[in-house]
């Protein structure tokens, strides 16, 4: 979610953000709750694993923590919006699934 910047430079006032902060952390609550999500305690192992995906597929920290994240708990679907991370899960061996 990308709301922080448009907030700095008043495209959305402070009322719109709330409103969507919230919303955001509700789904979380309920999907997690569903079981649909999983919410992995980030770890040592899992930094120093994602600095070697920076160093071989040039991606985002973001992005190489939840790939390592997802690899850490042996998850069964990798779910993205992210091309490129689709195709950098798929080879480190994830079942990745592209949703765009």
């Amino acid at each position: 979610m990308h709301l922080i910047r448009p907030r700095m430079i008043g495209r959305i006032d402070d009322e719109a953000y709330t409103i969507v902060k919230k919303r955001f952390l509700l789904e979380v609550r309920r999907i997690t709750r569903l079981g649909s999500l999983l919410i992995v305690p980030l770890r040592i192992r899992i930094l120093k694993d994602s600095w070697k995906l920076i160093e071989r597929h040039h991606i985002y920290e973001a992005d190489a923590i939840q790939i390592v994240s997802a690899k850490y708990v042996n998850s069964v679907e990798f779910l993205t919006g992210d091309k490129r991370l689709h195709e950098v899960a798929l080879k480190e061996g994830l079942k990745s699934r592209y949703l765009g």
